[in-house]
């Protein structure tokens, strides 16, 4: 029987879990297309650290069976992966030079027609 990996203390995170803890990829996108570049460095600069804990922690349990109270800390460990173009390459929280994917239209399957 394999042991269990204990909740990794997240008091300096937990702040930001409400603003950047965003359920969809979507809600994580216009989060960050939304955001200043301090606070999406003071949001990269808090989490960084702790990824690698983090991960390891979630990584325990199948990506459905998380549970709800970590559901935040997940979500916002999946923001990372928004903001670190931002912080390391583009220093701006859009591409300028590239679509404004907010105008994208979401499908609900491969073959679908955009929804209105």
């Amino acid at each position: 029987m394999s042991s269990s990996i204990s909740r990794p203390l997240t008091t300096d995170i937990d702040p930001f879990l409400p603003a950047w803890g965003l359920p969809t990829s979507h809600e994580r996108l216009v989060k960050r297309m939304n955001s200043t570049m301090d606070e999406i460095q003071a949001f990269y600069d808090a989490m960084m650290p702790r990824l690698e804990e983090i991960i390891e922690y979630l990584n325990q349990f199948p990506i459905a069976e998380i549970p709800e109270a970590d559901q935040p800390l997940a979500n916002a460990a999946l923001a990372m992966c928004e903001v670190d173009n931002a912080v390391n390459k583009w220093k701006s929280p859009i591409l300028e030079s590239g679509i404004d994917v907010r105008r994208l239209l979401e499908k609900a399957h491969l073959y679908d027609r955009p929804r209105s």
